[in-house]
């Protein structure tokens, strides 16, 4: 196989979190909740990129891919959780949710609330308030709910959440 040129790429946000979390330890309740964090957010989109939330009002929930700007650490190893959860492995930051990541794209699942013109009303993003959102996808089971999955143990915590 030939080596490749590793090519930069740049995204253009097309739009900002708003949120009551300031530093990456306020979302830390988000995390130990998974989908059942109560917090409410706003994801307002940029007015050029308005047009493009027709029709997702029909969706409960949706992805927000956002920018982790203000994070400034990169851990190759780290323990895929709260500090709350005792006795976690340290794994591999491919094997976990951490924001530590060398990429610094964060992916959250949330509920979408409410539409209003250019603004969604959010239930569970961790964003920090003034994150760049790069792009917003609806959650579509036949697409993003496998049939059967497989989970790591490290995870078994989650669980015991719902």
């Amino acid at each position: 196989m030939k080596k490749q040129k590793t090519k930069k790429i740049s995204f253009k946000p097309i739009g900002i979190i708003r949120s009551d979390f300031s530093q990456a330890k306020d979302t830390v309740f988000c995390c130990e909740k998974g989908l059942k964090a109560k917090n409410i957010g706003m994801v307002i989109l940029d007015s050029k990129h308005q047009r493009g939330l027709k029709g997702i009002e029909k969706f409960s929930h949706i992805f927000v891919l956002y920018y982790l700007d203000k994070i400034k650490k990169v851990e190759l190893i780290t323990y895929p959780g709260p500090l709350s959860v005792k006795n976690l492995p340290q794994v591999g930051v491919f094997a976990s949710r951490s924001q530590y990541r060398p990429n610094k794209i964060a992916l959250r699942l949330v509920k979408l609330v409410k539409v209003k013109d250019r603004s969604l009303m959010v239930q569970g993003l961790d964003g920090l308030d003034g994150s760049l959102v790069l792009d917003i996808k609806p959650y579509i089971p036949g697409f993003d709910q496998p049939k059967s999955i497989k989970i790591a143990p490290w995870y078994n915590w989650l669980a015991k959440n719902k």
